[in-house]
Protein backbone atom coordinates (compact mmCIF):
# COMPACT_ATOMS: atom_id res chain seq x y z
CA UNK A 1 0.00 0.00 0.00
CA UNK A 2 1.03 3.64 -0.48
CA UNK A 3 1.76 3.93 3.50
CA UNK A 4 4.05 1.28 3.10
CA UNK A 5 6.49 3.69 0.84
CA UNK A 6 8.54 4.98 3.65
CA UNK A 7 8.29 4.91 8.03
CA UNK A 8 6.22 7.60 9.32
CA UNK A 9 4.91 8.63 5.53
CA UNK A 10 1.39 9.39 5.62
CA UNK A 11 0.12 11.04 2.68
CA UNK A 12 -3.61 11.96 3.79
CA UNK A 13 -1.85 14.05 6.53
CA UNK A 14 -0.26 16.25 4.39
CA UNK A 15 -1.99 19.03 2.74
CA UNK A 16 -2.13 19.09 -1.03
CA UNK A 17 -3.63 22.17 -3.59
CA UNK A 18 -4.68 20.39 -6.70
CA UNK A 19 -5.15 22.90 -9.71
CA UNK A 20 -6.92 20.97 -12.53
CA UNK A 21 -7.31 23.89 -15.27
CA UNK A 22 -10.61 25.02 -13.67
CA UNK A 23 -10.70 24.92 -9.85
CA UNK A 24 -8.05 24.42 -6.99
CA UNK A 25 -9.13 21.83 -4.69
CA UNK A 26 -7.22 21.03 -1.44
CA UNK A 27 -7.07 18.12 0.65
CA UNK A 28 -5.87 16.98 3.79
CA UNK A 29 -6.04 20.12 5.17
CA UNK A 30 -8.53 19.98 8.85
CA UNK A 31 -9.76 23.59 8.27
CA UNK A 32 -11.39 25.40 5.56
CA UNK A 33 -8.79 28.16 4.22
CA UNK A 34 -10.23 31.63 3.29
CA UNK A 35 -11.46 31.89 -0.50
CA UNK A 36 -12.05 28.06 -0.64
CA UNK A 37 -15.58 26.78 -0.13
CA UNK A 38 -16.65 22.91 0.90
CA UNK A 39 -16.69 20.70 -2.33
CA UNK A 40 -20.55 19.27 -3.34
CA UNK A 41 -19.00 15.91 -3.60
CA UNK A 42 -16.65 15.67 -0.41
CA UNK A 43 -17.01 17.57 2.91
CA UNK A 44 -13.49 17.44 3.92
CA UNK A 45 -12.36 19.06 0.00
CA UNK A 46 -12.44 22.44 -0.14
CA UNK A 47 -12.59 24.33 -3.25
CA UNK A 48 -11.36 27.56 -5.09
CA UNK A 49 -12.86 29.10 -8.39
CA UNK A 50 -9.96 28.98 -10.40
CA UNK A 51 -6.29 28.80 -10.15
CA UNK A 52 -5.68 29.89 -6.46
CA UNK A 53 -2.06 31.75 -6.81
CA UNK A 54 -0.50 29.88 -4.13
CA UNK A 55 -0.49 26.68 -7.47
CA UNK A 56 2.12 27.63 -10.33
CA UNK A 57 3.42 23.93 -10.17
CA UNK A 58 4.26 20.84 -8.96
CA UNK A 59 5.97 22.03 -5.65
CA UNK A 60 5.42 22.85 -2.13
CA UNK A 61 4.70 26.28 -0.58
CA UNK A 62 3.99 27.63 2.83
CA UNK A 63 0.07 28.23 3.36
CA UNK A 64 -0.03 29.83 6.77
CA UNK A 65 1.47 28.01 9.01
CA UNK A 66 1.67 24.53 7.16
CA UNK A 67 3.97 23.06 4.55
CA UNK A 68 1.51 22.24 1.13
CA UNK A 69 2.19 20.18 -1.93
CA UNK A 70 1.25 21.77 -4.97
CA UNK A 71 0.17 20.11 -8.57
CA UNK A 72 -0.92 21.40 -11.34
CA UNK A 73 -2.55 18.53 -13.43
CA UNK A 74 -1.42 17.42 -16.65
CA UNK A 75 -1.72 14.75 -19.08
CA UNK A 76 2.28 14.45 -20.12
CA UNK A 77 5.45 15.35 -19.44
CA UNK A 78 6.57 18.95 -20.90
CA UNK A 79 10.13 18.09 -20.88
CA UNK A 80 9.81 14.50 -21.69
CA UNK A 81 6.84 14.08 -23.49
CA UNK A 82 5.55 11.22 -21.59
CA UNK A 83 2.00 10.79 -21.16
CA UNK A 84 0.71 10.71 -17.61
CA UNK A 85 -2.39 8.59 -16.46
CA UNK A 86 -4.51 9.16 -12.91
CA UNK A 87 -1.88 6.95 -11.15
CA UNK A 88 0.90 8.96 -12.72
CA UNK A 89 -0.49 11.79 -12.19
CA UNK A 90 -1.08 10.77 -7.79
CA UNK A 91 2.75 9.73 -7.81
CA UNK A 92 3.74 13.07 -8.91
CA UNK A 93 1.94 14.83 -6.31
CA UNK A 94 3.57 11.64 -3.23
CA UNK A 95 6.56 12.69 -4.67
CA UNK A 96 6.11 16.68 -3.43
CA UNK A 97 4.45 15.54 -0.51
CA UNK A 98 7.01 13.47 0.84
CA UNK A 99 9.57 16.56 0.48
CA UNK A 100 7.21 18.18 3.04
CA UNK A 101 8.02 14.27 4.77
CA UNK A 102 11.79 15.27 4.46
CA UNK A 103 11.52 19.21 5.49
CA UNK A 104 9.63 18.10 8.84
CA UNK A 105 11.30 14.74 9.56
CA UNK A 106 14.63 15.24 7.82
CA UNK A 107 16.15 18.82 7.78
CA UNK A 108 19.26 18.13 7.10
CA UNK A 109 17.84 16.20 3.75
CA UNK A 110 18.17 19.62 1.69
CA UNK A 111 21.40 20.58 -1.10
CA UNK A 112 22.35 23.94 -2.10
CA UNK A 113 21.53 24.30 -5.50
CA UNK A 114 23.06 27.84 -5.98
CA UNK A 115 26.60 25.49 -6.09
CA UNK A 116 25.35 24.62 -10.05
CA UNK A 117 26.09 28.11 -10.52
CA UNK A 118 29.45 27.89 -9.83
CA UNK A 119 30.29 23.93 -10.80
CA UNK A 120 33.44 23.57 -12.50
CA UNK A 121 33.87 23.83 -15.80
CA UNK A 122 32.23 20.38 -18.04
CA UNK A 123 35.49 18.55 -19.37
CA UNK A 124 35.48 15.15 -21.75
CA UNK A 125 37.06 12.85 -18.65
CA UNK A 126 34.47 13.90 -16.59
CA UNK A 127 31.15 13.37 -18.83
CA UNK A 128 32.73 10.12 -19.37
CA UNK A 129 33.43 9.31 -15.79
CA UNK A 130 29.88 10.04 -14.95
CA UNK A 131 28.57 8.12 -17.81
CA UNK A 132 30.90 4.94 -17.07
CA UNK A 133 29.33 5.25 -12.96
CA UNK A 134 25.52 5.92 -14.24
CA UNK A 135 26.00 2.41 -16.65
CA UNK A 136 27.39 0.77 -13.92
CA UNK A 137 24.56 1.66 -11.21
CA UNK A 138 22.07 1.28 -14.35
CA UNK A 139 23.48 -1.93 -15.01
CA UNK A 140 23.24 -2.78 -10.73
CA UNK A 141 19.52 -1.95 -10.54
CA UNK A 142 18.50 -4.55 -13.52
CA UNK A 143 20.55 -7.68 -12.46
CA UNK A 144 18.71 -10.56 -11.36
CA UNK A 145 20.98 -11.92 -8.75
CA UNK A 146 22.37 -10.64 -5.65
CA UNK A 147 25.75 -11.22 -6.77
CA UNK A 148 25.48 -9.32 -10.00
CA UNK A 149 23.95 -6.08 -8.49
CA UNK A 150 26.99 -6.27 -5.84
CA UNK A 151 29.42 -6.41 -8.32
CA UNK A 152 27.91 -3.82 -10.37
CA UNK A 153 27.36 -1.24 -7.54
CA UNK A 154 31.23 -1.98 -6.36
CA UNK A 155 32.11 -0.37 -9.59
CA UNK A 156 29.45 2.48 -9.82
CA UNK A 157 30.97 3.20 -6.29
CA UNK A 158 34.73 2.85 -7.05
CA UNK A 159 34.35 5.34 -10.80
CA UNK A 160 32.08 7.79 -8.21
CA UNK A 161 34.80 7.86 -5.97
CA UNK A 162 36.92 8.81 -8.60
CA UNK A 163 35.08 11.61 -10.19
CA UNK A 164 34.01 12.94 -6.81
CA UNK A 165 37.74 13.14 -5.73
CA UNK A 166 37.87 15.54 -9.04
CA UNK A 167 35.94 18.51 -7.52
CA UNK A 168 35.84 20.34 -4.20
CA UNK A 169 33.87 18.74 -1.41
CA UNK A 170 31.62 21.03 -1.14
CA UNK A 171 30.61 19.77 -4.91
CA UNK A 172 30.62 16.07 -3.89
CA UNK A 173 28.39 16.93 -0.98
CA UNK A 174 26.09 18.38 -2.82
CA UNK A 175 25.79 15.53 -5.07
CA UNK A 176 25.26 13.31 -1.98
CA UNK A 177 22.44 15.68 -0.13
CA UNK A 178 20.60 16.04 -3.82
CA UNK A 179 20.33 12.12 -3.73
CA UNK A 180 18.54 12.37 -0.25
CA UNK A 181 16.66 15.17 -1.29
CA UNK A 182 15.29 14.12 -4.99
CA UNK A 183 16.47 11.12 -5.22
CA UNK A 184 14.66 9.80 -2.49
CA UNK A 185 11.42 11.54 -3.49
CA UNK A 186 12.00 10.26 -7.06
CA UNK A 187 11.79 6.66 -5.69
CA UNK A 188 9.76 7.12 -3.72
CA UNK A 189 7.25 8.67 -6.95
CA UNK A 190 8.43 5.67 -9.08
CA UNK A 191 7.47 3.18 -6.47
CA UNK A 192 3.88 4.85 -6.03
CA UNK A 193 3.60 5.29 -10.17
CA UNK A 194 4.94 1.55 -9.99
CA UNK A 195 7.47 2.45 -13.36
CA UNK A 196 10.28 0.60 -14.03
CA UNK A 197 13.82 1.35 -12.63
CA UNK A 198 14.80 2.80 -15.57
CA UNK A 199 11.87 5.38 -16.40
CA UNK A 200 12.83 8.21 -17.04
CA UNK A 201 16.50 8.09 -16.74
CA UNK A 202 17.58 10.58 -19.33
CA UNK A 203 16.24 13.74 -18.13
CA UNK A 204 19.04 15.62 -19.76
CA UNK A 205 21.98 15.11 -22.70
CA UNK A 206 24.00 14.67 -18.68
CA UNK A 207 26.45 17.39 -19.37
CA UNK A 208 27.00 19.75 -16.32
CA UNK A 209 25.84 21.65 -14.43
CA UNK A 210 22.23 20.25 -15.47
CA UNK A 211 23.30 16.65 -15.69
CA UNK A 212 24.74 16.88 -12.38
CA UNK A 213 21.73 17.35 -11.12
CA UNK A 214 19.88 14.68 -13.33
CA UNK A 215 22.28 12.44 -12.08
CA UNK A 216 20.98 12.94 -8.40
CA UNK A 217 17.57 11.73 -8.79
CA UNK A 218 18.35 8.94 -10.97
CA UNK A 219 21.34 7.40 -9.12
CA UNK A 220 19.13 8.36 -5.45
CA UNK A 221 16.66 6.46 -6.71
CA UNK A 222 18.64 3.39 -8.04
CA UNK A 223 20.60 3.46 -5.03
CA UNK A 224 17.38 3.27 -2.85
CA UNK A 225 15.83 0.17 -5.38
CA UNK A 226 19.22 -1.45 -4.98
CA UNK A 227 19.02 -1.79 -1.03
CA UNK A 228 15.21 -2.75 -1.25
CA UNK A 229 16.78 -5.94 -2.46
CA UNK A 230 19.81 -6.10 -0.57
CA UNK A 231 19.21 -4.44 3.23
CA UNK A 232 15.25 -4.72 2.86
CA UNK A 233 15.56 -2.82 6.37
CA UNK A 234 17.31 0.10 5.26
CA UNK A 235 15.02 2.94 5.40
CA UNK A 236 14.63 1.94 9.22
CA UNK A 237 17.98 2.32 9.65
CA UNK A 238 18.48 5.53 7.36
CA UNK A 239 15.56 6.55 9.77
CA UNK A 240 17.64 6.42 12.70
CA UNK A 241 21.17 7.45 11.64
CA UNK A 242 19.65 10.30 9.28
CA UNK A 243 23.23 12.11 8.97
CA UNK A 244 24.28 8.96 6.73
CA UNK A 245 24.27 9.36 2.97
CA UNK A 246 22.71 6.58 0.83
CA UNK A 247 25.94 5.18 -0.59
CA UNK A 248 27.71 5.07 3.06
CA UNK A 249 24.76 2.27 3.54
CA UNK A 250 25.03 0.65 0.26
CA UNK A 251 29.05 0.97 0.59
CA UNK A 252 28.74 -1.10 4.16
CA UNK A 253 26.57 -3.55 2.45
CA UNK A 254 28.40 -4.30 -0.47
CA UNK A 255 31.69 -4.54 1.83
CA UNK A 256 29.96 -7.19 3.35
CA UNK A 257 29.50 -9.56 0.08
CA UNK A 258 32.36 -11.53 -1.25
CA UNK A 259 31.32 -10.85 -4.69
CA UNK A 260 34.61 -9.02 -6.86
CA UNK A 261 33.72 -5.91 -8.63
CA UNK A 262 32.43 -5.83 -12.14
CA UNK A 263 33.88 -4.41 -15.31
CA UNK A 264 33.12 -3.29 -18.34
CA UNK A 265 34.32 -4.81 -21.83
CA UNK A 266 37.06 -3.27 -23.69
CA UNK A 267 34.46 -2.76 -26.53
CA UNK A 268 32.18 -1.05 -23.64
CA UNK A 269 34.33 1.08 -22.63
CA UNK A 270 35.72 2.00 -26.08
CA UNK A 271 31.81 2.87 -27.15
CA UNK A 272 31.07 4.80 -24.06
CA UNK A 273 33.88 6.86 -24.67
CA UNK A 274 33.21 7.76 -28.47
CA UNK A 275 29.69 8.79 -27.53
CA UNK A 276 30.60 10.76 -24.80
CA UNK A 277 33.61 12.74 -26.70
CA UNK A 278 30.71 13.29 -29.67
CA UNK A 279 28.19 14.77 -27.23
CA UNK A 280 30.94 16.99 -25.24
CA UNK A 281 31.73 18.64 -28.54
CA UNK A 282 28.05 18.68 -29.58
CA UNK A 283 27.16 20.21 -26.58
CA UNK A 284 30.11 23.34 -27.00
CA UNK A 285 28.55 23.70 -30.45
CA UNK A 286 25.13 23.97 -29.52
CA UNK A 287 26.24 26.31 -26.34
CA UNK A 288 28.01 28.35 -28.72
CA UNK A 289 25.11 28.97 -30.94
CA UNK A 290 23.02 29.56 -28.61
CA UNK A 291 24.50 32.23 -26.80
CA UNK A 292 25.54 34.24 -29.86
CA UNK A 293 21.76 33.84 -30.84
CA UNK A 294 20.85 34.85 -27.73
CA UNK A 295 23.32 38.26 -28.06
CA UNK A 296 22.04 38.66 -31.59
CA UNK A 297 17.94 39.10 -30.55
CA UNK A 298 16.15 41.14 -32.44
CA UNK A 299 14.44 43.92 -30.25
CA UNK A 300 15.43 46.09 -27.14
CA UNK A 301 18.11 44.85 -24.76
CA UNK A 302 18.30 45.92 -21.25
CA UNK A 303 21.74 45.55 -18.95
CA UNK A 304 20.78 46.08 -14.92
CA UNK A 305 23.69 46.95 -12.99
CA UNK A 306 23.43 46.56 -9.05
CA UNK A 307 27.16 46.00 -7.64
CA UNK A 308 26.15 47.81 -4.81
CA UNK A 309 23.08 46.50 -4.33
CA UNK A 310 22.78 43.09 -5.23
CA UNK A 311 19.56 40.95 -6.19
CA UNK A 312 18.71 37.93 -4.01
CA UNK A 313 17.85 35.09 -6.60
CA UNK A 314 14.56 33.78 -6.00
CA UNK A 315 13.88 31.51 -8.54
CA UNK A 316 15.86 29.76 -11.06
CA UNK A 317 15.88 25.96 -13.06
CA UNK A 318 18.97 24.04 -12.36
CA UNK A 319 18.27 22.20 -15.67
CA UNK A 320 17.83 24.59 -17.76
CA UNK A 321 21.38 26.47 -17.46
CA UNK A 322 24.39 27.40 -18.72
CA UNK A 323 27.63 28.44 -17.34
CA UNK A 324 29.48 30.47 -19.33
CA UNK A 325 33.30 32.29 -19.11
CA UNK A 326 33.74 34.98 -16.42
CA UNK A 327 31.28 33.48 -14.22
CA UNK A 328 27.58 34.35 -15.84
CA UNK A 329 25.15 32.13 -15.65
CA UNK A 330 22.74 31.74 -18.81
CA UNK A 331 18.80 30.76 -17.96
CA UNK A 332 16.58 29.42 -20.44
CA UNK A 333 13.22 28.71 -19.10
CA UNK A 334 12.85 30.46 -15.48
CA UNK A 335 14.42 33.59 -13.48
CA UNK A 336 13.02 35.51 -10.53
CA UNK A 337 15.19 37.75 -8.20
CA UNK A 338 14.91 41.15 -6.56
CA UNK A 339 15.72 43.15 -4.15
CA UNK A 340 14.98 46.18 -2.36
CA UNK A 341 14.91 48.72 -5.88
CA UNK A 342 12.28 46.10 -6.85
CA UNK A 343 11.85 42.66 -8.35
CA UNK A 344 12.31 40.76 -11.97
CA UNK A 345 10.43 37.69 -12.66
CA UNK A 346 11.35 35.59 -16.41
CA UNK A 347 9.79 32.83 -17.85
CA UNK A 348 9.99 31.12 -21.23
CA UNK A 349 12.52 33.93 -21.59
CA UNK A 350 15.94 33.74 -22.13
CA UNK A 351 18.53 35.80 -19.74
CA UNK A 352 22.08 36.14 -18.48
CA UNK A 353 22.99 36.69 -14.81
CA UNK A 354 26.43 37.64 -13.46
CA UNK A 355 26.70 37.31 -9.59
CA UNK A 356 29.08 37.78 -6.91
CA UNK A 357 30.74 34.65 -4.24
CA UNK A 358 27.48 34.75 -1.88
CA UNK A 359 25.32 34.01 -4.93
CA UNK A 360 23.93 37.92 -4.91
CA UNK A 361 23.26 38.67 -8.40
CA UNK A 362 25.51 41.79 -9.62
CA UNK A 363 24.48 42.30 -13.33
CA UNK A 364 21.41 41.11 -15.80
CA UNK A 365 20.96 41.58 -19.27
CA UNK A 366 17.89 40.83 -21.13
CA UNK A 367 17.81 40.82 -24.67
CA UNK A 368 15.30 40.56 -27.61
CA UNK A 369 12.16 42.43 -25.74
CA UNK A 370 9.73 43.40 -27.90
CA UNK A 371 8.64 46.69 -26.07
CA UNK A 372 10.45 49.49 -24.91
CA UNK A 373 10.40 49.56 -21.38
CA UNK A 374 8.49 52.08 -19.46
CA UNK A 375 10.99 54.66 -17.73
CA UNK A 376 9.19 56.85 -15.37
CA UNK A 377 11.74 59.98 -14.86
CA UNK A 378 10.19 61.55 -11.90
CA UNK A 379 9.78 58.38 -10.22
CA UNK A 380 13.13 57.15 -11.29
CA UNK A 381 11.38 53.58 -12.03
CA UNK A 382 11.90 51.27 -14.84
CA UNK A 383 8.95 48.74 -15.77
CA UNK A 384 8.93 46.14 -18.32
CA UNK A 385 5.63 44.13 -18.83
CA UNK A 386 5.49 41.68 -21.98
CA UNK A 387 4.90 38.20 -22.41
CA UNK A 388 7.16 36.38 -19.59
CA UNK A 389 9.20 39.19 -18.64
CA UNK A 390 8.00 41.19 -15.45
CA UNK A 391 10.27 44.19 -14.19
CA UNK A 392 9.58 47.21 -11.80
CA UNK A 393 12.75 48.34 -10.74
CA UNK A 394 14.03 51.93 -8.85
CA UNK A 395 17.14 53.17 -10.54
CA UNK A 396 19.47 55.35 -9.84
CA UNK A 397 21.04 56.28 -13.10
CA UNK A 398 20.11 55.02 -16.81
CA UNK A 399 21.54 55.44 -20.40
CA UNK A 400 20.27 54.89 -23.69
CA UNK A 401 22.38 53.59 -27.24
CA UNK A 402 19.05 52.86 -29.73
CA UNK A 403 17.81 50.15 -27.99
CA UNK A 404 20.37 48.98 -25.85
CA UNK A 405 19.17 50.52 -22.33
CA UNK A 406 22.06 50.59 -18.74
CA UNK A 407 20.23 50.64 -15.80
CA UNK A 408 22.05 51.41 -12.76
CA UNK A 409 20.12 50.55 -9.52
Amino acid sequence: SIDELWPGFRVDEIPVLVYDSLNTYIFNSGSMPDDFEPSSRNQDVFVYRGQYPLVRGNSIVRMGDEWTATSVLSSFSRRTGEKYDLKDMAGIIVHEQFHIFQRTKHPGWLQNDGLLLIYPEETVEALLLRRMEKEAFKRAVISESKEQIVAWAKLGMQLRKERLGMVAHEFANYENELQLSEGLSDYIEKRARDQHPLAAMDITNGIAPAGIRDLGYVEGRWMAMILDRLKPDWKMYLEANDSLYLEDILQAVADESPSSESAFEDSELDAIKELAENDFKEWKKRKKSEIEGFYDLPGFSIELRSSDEPFVIRLFEPLEIELLDGGGVYHRLIFMAGNESGNLRIRNHPCIAWFNNAYRITKIMVNGLQQEPEVNENERKLTIQEDGVSIELKYSGIKRDKNRFVIDL
